[in-house]
C-alpha cells in the first residue's frame, strides 16, 4: 500500500514474545511499513531464541517480565507457552488433549517485574500485543499511561480462564474500555475439543468450543475522527497489513481523506481488486 506512508516509526510492544507463538502478522507489518518491535520474554531459554540473529534496526528485546514492579514467582511450564506468574487450573484444563501434559510447571523462578509505565520507550506504543498467560489485567492496570495513547491493543483472553486467579474476560474488556478502546475484531479463534472427541484426527483442531481468542481495540468510534493524520496513518496501516481489517481500512482511509482533501479510497479499493478477501468467521 504505497500510497500511504507514515512518517514516525509505527512502534510495536510485544510482551510475552516467545517464539513458540508465531506472530506473522507483526512481522508482516514489520516487513511492509517503517516499524520497530520492542519486545519482553521473561523465560530466559525462549529470550536467547528470540535475540539469536536479529535484525536490531528492527526489533530489541528486553528479559524482562511487565507486571506490578514486584518479586513474583514465575512458573516455567512443560511447553514454554504455559509459563505464566499464575498456576494453570489443572481441572479444567485435562479436559482437553495434551494440556495436562504442557501445563505441569518445572521449575519456579523469583523475578523482579516492572511496570509498563514505568519503561521508558522511545515513543509513544502505537501497537500493544499482550499474551501473558492470564496476567494481562496486572498488566493493564500497571500500564494505563502507556495502553491509553496505543492506536491498537491485542490482548490474548480465556471465556473461561485457564489459570487459577486469572481474571474474567469480561473485566479485562472493561479495563480496555475505560481506557477509550471497542473490541474491533478477533484475530484468532483458538477453539478445542473436549476429550476423547477427536476432528480430523487432529488432537489439537477445536470444533465450537472457545478455548482461547485474540482479541484487538482500537480507539472508541466517535474518537477516531480526532485523530491526527499520522496516527490515522499508522491505525490503517496496522489494520490492513497485521489484521486485514479491509472494510475498517475502508472508513480508516475516508477519515484520512478528508482530513488532507485526497482521494486516496480510489487507490485503496482499486488494491483490493487483486486481494482475495475471506471472510474470517
Amino acid at each position: 500500500m504505497d500510497f500511504i506512508k507514515n512518517l514516525e516509526p509505527i512502534l510495536i510492544c510485544d510482551i510475552g514474545a516467545s517464539s513458540c507463538v508465531p506472530t506473522n502478522h507483526l512481522e508482516n507489518l514489520l516487513n511492509n511499513t517503517k516499524s520497530f518491535l520492542y519486545g519482553f520474554e521473561p523465560n530466559k531459554d525462549e529470550y536467547l531464541k528470540l535475540i539469536s540473529g536479529i535484525d536490531s534496526t528492527k526489533r530489541k528485546y528486553f528479559d524482562k517480565a511487565i507486571g506490578d514492579g514486584t518479586e513474583k514467582e514465575f512458573n516455567i511450564c512443560n511447553y514454554p507457552g504455559w509459563s505464566s506468574f499464575l498456576i494453570p487450573d489443572k481441572e479444567y484444563v485435562k479436559n482437553f488433549a495434551n494440556f495436562e501434559n504442557d501445563s505441569i510447571i518445572l521449575k519456579k523462578e523469583k523475578i523482579k517485574t516492572e511496570r509498563l509505565d514505568d519503561i521508558n520507550f522511545e515513543n509513544k506504543i502505537d501497537l500493544l500485543k499482550i499474551d501473558s498467560q492470564g496476567y494481562e489485567s496486572v498488566i493493564i492496570d500497571n500500564g494505563k499511561k502507556t495502553t491509553s495513547n496505543c492506536l491498537v491493543i491485542q490482548l490474548e483472553l480465556s471465556p473461561i480462564p485457564i489459570y487459577k486467579n486469572e481474571k474474567k474476560m469480561s473485566y479485562v474488556f472493561n479495563q480496555i474500555e475505560e481506557l477509550g478502546f471497542n473490541l474491533n475484531m478477533f484475530s484468532t479463534i483458538n477453539t478445542k475439543t473436549f476429550k476423547p472427541a477427536v476432528i480430523g484426527k487432529n488432537p489439537s483442531d477445536g470444533l465450537h468450543t472457545i478455548f482461547q481468542l485474540d482479541c484487538v481495540f482500537v480507539p472508541r468510534f466517535e474518537n477516531l475522527n480526532n485523530l491526527d493524520e499520522e496516527k490515522l496513518k499508522k491505525l490503517i496501516l496496522i489494520m490492513f497489513y497485521s489484521y486485514k481489517s479491509y472494510d475498517f481500512v475502508d472508513y480508516l482511509i475516508r477519515l484520512l481523506d478528508k482530513k488532507t482533501k485526497s482521494n486516496t479510497i480510489y487507490d485503496y479499493r482499486n488494491l483490493l481488486k487483486n486481494i482475495n478477501i475471506i471472510k474470517k468467521y
